[in-house]
């Protein structure tokens, strides 16, 4: 009954948030500098007053601030985000197309994050001080440290234009149609199909994205894991598993990791919500189609429709994953039920 009332709880500062949030959003994109029909219309039409109030009509930019955002409240109630004034289509359709491509790079991403940055904080712990310790953290400075646009272009060059390890921008090779869609995603699309090669390439197309990605959240994974599982290793009932004789590997897998990764989850989870939002210089520089590269060409066209939905989107990813993260907590620890 307590893990009910805390799931419920925790839902409800959901809902809220995601209120506030909206309406925050509303706020700033009005703040934001620029004019939809100047970007939008040609000089021509802008010369011509009816044109131009249609257009301002049609998209609700005549009323004034306060009916606007009603409108805007009562159209999100109703599961609606406009339509894009760029491509003439439905904000939620737009992002409906994107958003599979993100999360198939996001969560390719966060995997290989979690994977080698719990490893090396691993290594890094049980090695304390050694040269293999001194060169895992460098790892980890270094990949929190590096900008993610110049990474991209650095393993682009390198891996793709002069060592042609692995294949360029875009989903798919220029042999290969897009599979048929079931999840947005290629990979499993193209297993679904049951054709591998295609799978294969569309795999091979995530490595280089996908690592540029993983790099930063790896960098926290690591310094969290190292930290903590050190912490760990100094309690009490380590020092009694270390007096009844158990082996420093039983002791670390069976004793402390699973207490040391309570606070690496929520590094995964802000790592995760991150990705799926901030991936906007990546998405673009490998030409991938996701919500990075439509927030980045709707804002060049002031779409203040579509910019409302990716922030939206962005948020709901955050408070989603939030939300996981504080009920996994409390599954893990009952303690925080409590809190």
């Amino acid at each position: 009954m307590d893990q009910l009332k805390f799931i419920i709880r925790r839902l409800l500062y959901l809902v809220v948030m995601l209120l506030g949030v909206a309406t925050l959003v509303f706020i700033l994109t009005k703040l934001i500098p620029g004019d939809p029909t100047v970007a939008n219309l040609s000089q021509r039409a802008l010369n011509d007053p009816k044109i131009v109030a249609a257009y301002k009509a049609r998209y609700g930019l005549d009323k004034s601030y306060p009916v606007q955002y009603l409108l805007y409240i009562r159209n999100l109630l109703q599961l609606d985000l406009g339509t894009s004034i760029r491509t003439n289509h439905p904000v939620l359709e737009e992002l409906g197309r994107c958003y599979p491509a993100t999360i198939e790079l996001a969560l390719f991403a966060i995997v290989i994050a979690s994977v080698f940055g719990i490893l090396f904080g691993i290594i890094s712990a049980i090695k304390r001080n050694s040269i293999l310790d001194q060169a895992v953290r460098a790892i980890s400075v270094t990949g929190v440290s590096i900008p993610s646009f110049w990474f991209a272009l650095l393993v682009l060059y390198f891996f793709y234009y002069k060592l042609h390890i692995f294949p360029g921008p875009g989903r798919l090779s220029t042999n290969f149609s897009a599979p048929a869609t079931v999840t947005g995603m290629y990979v499993i699309d193209s297993l679904i199909e049951g054709n591998i090669p295609k799978a294969l390439d569309a795999l091979s197309h995530l490595i280089l994205p996908g690592c540029v990605l993983a790099a930063f959240t790896m960098g926290l994974i690591t310094r969290t894991t190292r930290s903590n599982l050190l912490d760990v290793m100094s309690t009490d009932y380590i020092r009694t598993a270390k007096a009844k004789g158990l082996s420093g590997t039983k002791i670390i897998l069976h004793h402390a990791l699973g207490n040391a990764l309570i606070p690496v989850l929520t590094v995964i989870g802000l790592g995760l919500g991150n990705l799926l939002g901030g991936m906007v210089l990546v998405e673009t520089i490998f030409n991938w189609p996701g919500v990075g590269q439509f927030a980045y060409e709707s804002v060049m066209s002031a779409d203040f429709p579509s910019i409302i939905g990716v922030a939206l989107l962005i948020a709901l990813n955050y408070m989603v994953i939030n939300t996981v993260v504080d009920i996994l907590y409390g599954i893990i620890d009952p303690r925080v039920r409590c809190s």
